[in-house]
């Protein structure tokens, strides 16, 4: 009775907003309270897995540690159009290496207020592959059966199979038909972690098939042929709803805070974020940089910043988004380290000594209980190992010196994923294994 109270109730909402404007949106305003009704603690355990990074202490030297995710494409069409060219995905992956490296052109455009908190986040990504599947499926967000997950990411209905999303982050290209909600651009699944998967597994949604990021056809890549009209207006199409989906992919909400569903959340509603200011709404793909929808004094600017319209989180147009912040930046890097420690590999300047990591040996990785760290120079005594889980807590573990290497007894430890950091003159190499059992 609760659910369908639930439904009836956003069903009104939804009808309300749908009779004042066809809106273009982003589905992760409804994604947790569509999910819950079928999963439920799934809000929670979202909440839990951003509180795992908001509160997650690196021990790393954040800004020397770039972080590179693969990508796989399922392009699934039913159009010729909807087929996207290799050069339209090429530009995708062009247009979030700059805007996720705050080497945008239009970085200089951010309004001097903001600029010092705009942010080189040190996340890249590369193009992994390419799967193109012809299909005669329609994608529609539906009230009741919720996003069309099942239709784009299973092959024995019709769409993809997600391919290894604990490494790969996997983002499906459809044709996102129109609904009673509006205009869906796209969505993506955030960490969560829920308790029923398998042990040592670290992909998230409700199942590990739907983990990773939708896109309509027509927001991938900034030389994108098809147009989406918008009151009679076609969008300015940059390739940016990639860039804010893989926001929420890596746990960034919306920066109002999605504290309802429509209208306002009386700024009360924060994204998690201290230097994104409070906003009690969208932008309205517009680019109002004057826009300040909330009174209050921010703690962190100690005045009352304006909204941050040009945040790649917002509503605002994609050719007034240009950056992220440094706030922003680490959640998402937490994120990587202990929300999706199997996503992305890690590379580090040279001139903070991190090459080493790539002379750092860990084995058998998977282990049932016994590690070797080893070192291409030495590992002795002078090399200090510290082993962490998902939470970023310190594990005990047994640690003798033998032929060269160092031995970890892991055994006593739940299975799971776990950071082994390493450092030897100062310099640190981390790395991931997992413990299976």
């Amino acid at each position: 009775m609760k659910k369908l109270l639930t439904l009836w109730l956003l069903a009104i909402s939804l009808a309300a907003a749908a009779q004042s404007q066809h809106r273009i949106f982003c589905g992760n305003e409804y994604l947790p309270d569509l999910t819950e009704q079928h999963h439920p603690g799934y809000k929670d355990a979202v909440q839990q897995a951003f509180d795992r990074a908001k509160n997650h202490s690196a021990s790393r030297a954040t800004n020397a540690v770039t972080y590179t995710i693969p990508i796989i494409f399922h392009v699934v069409y039913g159009t010729a159009a909807e087929n996207l060219d290799d050069s339209i995905l090429q530009s995708e992956i062009d247009v979030l290496n700059a805007d996720y490296s705050r080497t945008n052109a239009d970085a200089i455009n951010t309004i001097s207020y903001f600029d010092s908190v705009g942010a080189d986040t040190h996340i890249q990504f590369t193009l992994h592959s390419t799967v193109r599947v012809q299909t005669s499926n329609q994608f529609t967000l539906d009230l009741f059966t919720g996003l069309p997950d099942s239709l784009i990411k299973f092959s024995a209905a019709g769409g993809d199979d997600a391919i290894d999303p604990d490494h790969y982050l996997n983002i499906w290209v459809v044709n996102l038909q129109p609904s009673l909600f509006g205009q869906l651009l796209g969505y993506s699944y955030p960490p969560d972690g829920l308790p029923n998967w398998p042990t040592g597994q670290s992909s998230a949604a409700p199942q590990p098939g739907y983990d990773g990021v939708v896109l309509d056809y027509r927001t991938v890549g900034a030389n994108n042929p098809n147009p989406i009209n918008f009151s009679g207006m076609n969008l300015v199409i940059r390739g940016r709803t990639g860039t804010h989906e893989i926001g929420h992919y890596l746990g960034l909400r919306h920066i109002w805070g999605d504290g309802a569903t429509f209208g306002t959340n009386d700024c009360q509603q924060s994204d998690g974020i201290d230097d994104t200011p409070f906003a009690n709404t969208q932008s309205n793909f517009d680019c109002d940089t004057t826009r300040n929808t909330c009174s209050q004094i921010e703690a962190y600017y100690g005045a009352n910043a304006p909204d941050m319209v040009q945040n790649y989180m917002d509503y605002s147009s994609e050719e007034c988004m240009n950056l992220f912040t440094k706030g922003q930046a680490a959640l998402m890097q937490n994120t990587l380290e202990i929300n999706r420690p199997m996503l992305a590999t890690k590379s580090y300047p040279l001139a903070v000594s991190e090459a080493a990591a790539t002379t750092v040996a860990v084995y058998p990785n998977p282990t049932t209980g016994i590690v070797y760290v080893r070192s291409a120079e030495s590992t002795d005594a002078a090399t200090t190992v510290v082993v962490y889980n998902m939470l970023g807590e310190t594990m005990g573990v047994n640690m003798v010196t033998q032929a060269g290497a160092l031995k970890l007894d892991i055994s006593s430890l739940a299975g799971g994923v776990y950071t082994i950091d390493i450092v030897k003159n100062g310099a640190h190499t981390t790395k991931k294994v997992v413990l299976s059992k």
